[in-house]
């Protein structure tokens, strides 16, 4: 079933249940971790305690053992006996049978009664031996003749000392070795030297069972708990024992880098129980290590046991729960029910079923509000009603009046087009007679009809410049005309820029040298080419260079600059002149709009120069723009696409003077 094709009354129960789940299972698992951690913790704390007891009780016991030794070693018997040995030879060292002369039998004796000592009272103690210091075993008693008790096959611990380096020698001369295991069982050597003053004359070694008595596992439940195993191990971790002297497999300790190898309390692994933990503690005077281990599973049982009891309680709570919140969802969306049944009413225009508002909690203020706006929406019906009828009068006019706009916007559509038409149409026509006259004041000039005196030819200087001038605003308005129009076509090749701006250089000359101007053109790389039309770009340009020589005071300077972007050519045409406005650097573009930066002077043309080179620029894919600050002098920057540089170069105009001719009024 979809949540969204249940109702209020049903969802609101849900929601409410599941938020309570989702309260309960987050409080459980946050719980559950805290126990389980401070189980760990408890668990670790206790074995690491434990740990230090036993090994502290272990060592005490060591120790004991080692001042009894030396309480033996320091016997006179044992002297005497050592210092008969030294008179007698021939003896094999390690002579499983007593190696002595009959002179020696009474001293012996009385050693073999001081290494009994040694015997009493230790289950543990297999082997007391005597030996001299050139390696002769002189006394060994034990208890191999008890069945099962010591096996044959054990080694006898070896004299002092011992080539074993892994044995302790503690700060009173005894040496303690490790444990090692033979048929079954571990075992361990303790010796200790024997002196004649400061003179070494023999030892006396000990072996041992690791056993544990009744009484030693009882105390061992007591001090760590049933759950704890407890275990020994050599340092090296080479051999591991239980506490009853059988060996075993040691446990598998964590990754290097979880766990530093000296830490005293780790996380383990044994196959028989799983996951342990395990603490250890160095017995100090020895090379053993006690290690108690406890299965993870065993500290877990009891957070485990409170988090099942946990789990029914909070089972019973959310129970509990989803019948009172389905009681209150139904107390609440019943009023909410009818409120419902009302809306839908009233959204279908019927608006005479009102709502029960008695009481004073939120849905009878609810109710409250519901009976005022539907009152308010019969009272806006009617008004609506009312401003309906007003609005469709309204509509017929607006209608009417769009389409006179729309007559309107075609009549003055139609009136552009034949605007640009008669401007096309007078442009071409008066281009005709004034080139007429301008033929005609070539011929009076050359005194074809006669000869011409000064003031004539003046006055004939007078007339080509007028005519000239004329010529130039009927090219203007034509140009503007096609361009408006839509009608100028753009011949566009790959062409050096470079060679374009040479052969510009003898056209503005004249005007240059007339008003004392510097002009200077920029190194532009014989491979910068653009894609343009090379016509309209010489015609950009000379608009450019006519304005700026037009608007730059004498003695200043013009230069002309290029380079080349990612996609485009740039070229600049900086002026050293009076510069324009912002105000004004925002409407020059716009055709009839002269720059008249001195704001004192007229200038001819009729502002459509910068227009049309802007125009042009665009036609070709380009862009024309301007930077300049009064008295700042004057920027303008052409933008054009960028050609390859293996592209064919176009030829330019076959009569430069006709490109001449073409070139706008400057604005």
């Amino acid at each position: 079933m979809r949540l969204r094709s249940l109702s209020l009354e049903q969802k609101l129960p849900l929601l409410m249940t599941g938020v309570l789940v989702i309260v309960v299972g987050a409080t459980l698992v946050l719980t559950y971790r805290t126990l389980t951690a401070s189980a760990h913790e408890a668990a670790e704390t206790r074995l690491s305690r434990a740990a230090q007891q036993l090994a502290t009780s272990i060592e005490a016991g060591v120790n004991q053992r080692a001042a009894l030794q030396r309480r033996v070693a320091s016997d006179s018997a044992i002297q005497r006996a050592l210092r008969s040995a030294r008179t007698t030879s021939g003896a094999e060292p390690m002579n499983p049978g007593l190696s002595v002369s009959t002179d020696e039998t009474a001293a012996l004796a009385a050693a073999r009664t001081a290494l009994e000592r040694l015997t009493t009272g230790d289950d543990s103690t297999l082997r007391v031996q005597l030996w001299s210091e050139d390696g002769r075993a002189l006394v060994r008693l034990g208890r191999e003749s008890t069945a099962g008790a010591f096996p044959a096959e054990v080694p006898e611990v070896p004299p002092w000392p011992s080539a074993d380096s892994s044995a302790v020698v503690r700060a009173d001369s005894v040496r303690v070795g490790e444990f090692y295991s033979s048929g079954g069982r571990v075992y361990f050597g303790i010796s200790v030297p024997v002196t004649d003053g400061s003179r070494r004359v023999g030892y006396i070694g000990e072996q041992h069972l690791v056993v544990a008595t009744a009484n030693t596992e009882r105390g061992l439940r007591a001090l760590i708990g049933e759950e704890v195993t407890a275990r020994y191990r050599n340092r090296d971790g080479a051999l591991w024992s239980t506490v009853a002297g059988v060996p075993v497999d040691g446990v598998e300790r964590p990754e290097e880098g979880d766990t530093a190898p000296n830490d005293s309390v780790f996380a383990g692994f044994r196959r028989e129980v799983g996951d342990v933990v395990v603490a250890e503690a160095a017995i100090g005077g020895t090379p053993w290590v006690i290690v108690l281990e406890l299965p993870t599973t065993a500290i877990l049982a009891r957070p485990r046991s409170t988090m099942m009891r946990l789990g029914l309680l909070s089972l019973l709570l959310v129970a509990a729960s989803a019948v009172a919140s389905w009681l209150i969802s139904k107390r609440i969306t019943k009023p909410l029910a009818t409120l419902s049944a009302a809306s839908t009413a009233l959204a279908r225009g019927d608006v005479s079923l009102p709502v029960d508002d008695a009481g004073a909690d939120e849905v009878a203020h609810l109710a409250k509000a519901f009976n005022a706006m539907r009152a308010e929406i019969v009272a806006a019906h009617n008004e609506l009603e009312a401003q309906v009828e007003e609005a469709q009068s309204v509509t017929e006019e607006l209608e009417q009046a769009n389409e006179q706009l729309v007559e309107a916007k075609e009549a003055a559509e139609l009136a552009n087009r034949a605007k640009s038409d008669f401007l096309a149409v007078m442009s071409h026509e008066l281009r005709t007679p004034l080139n007429a006259i301008g033929g005609y004041v070539q011929l009076l000039e050359l005194g074809v009809h006669g000869p011409v005196n000064d003031q004539q030819r003046e006055a004939l200087s007078r007339v080509a410049r007028s005519q000239h001038r004329l010529l130039t605003l009927i090219n203007d308005v034509l140009n503007f005309a096609k361009l408006d129009a839509g009608r100028l076509d753009f011949n566009r090749t790959a062409f050096s820029v470079n060679e374009a701006l040479g052969a510009l250089e003898p056209l503005i000359a004249p005007q240059v040298r007339a008003k004392r101007l510097t002009y200077t053109q920029g190194p532009c790389g014989p491979a910068l080419t653009v894609f343009a039309d090379y016509d309209r770009f010489q015609q950009v340009m000379l608009n450019l260079l006519s304005n700026a020589i037009k608007f730059t005071p004498a003695a200043g300077s013009i230069s002309v600059e290029c380079e080349a972007e990612d996609e485009a050519v740039v070229v600049r045409v900086r002026d050293t002149g009076v510069g324009i406005s912002p105000e004004r650097a925002r409407t020059i573009f716009e055709p009839f709009v002269q720059a008249d930066r001195t704001l004192n002077q007229p200038h001819d043309g009729v502002g459509l120069g910068l227009s049309i080179a802007r125009d042009l620029a665009r036609g070709m894919d380009g862009e024309l723009t301007v930077e300049s600050e009064p008295k700042a002098g004057s920027v303008f920057i052409l933008r054009l696409p960028r050609a390859s540089v293996t592209a064919d170069r176009a030829v330019g105009p076959r009569d430069p003077a006709a490109a001449r001719l073409a070139v706008p009024q400057s604005d």
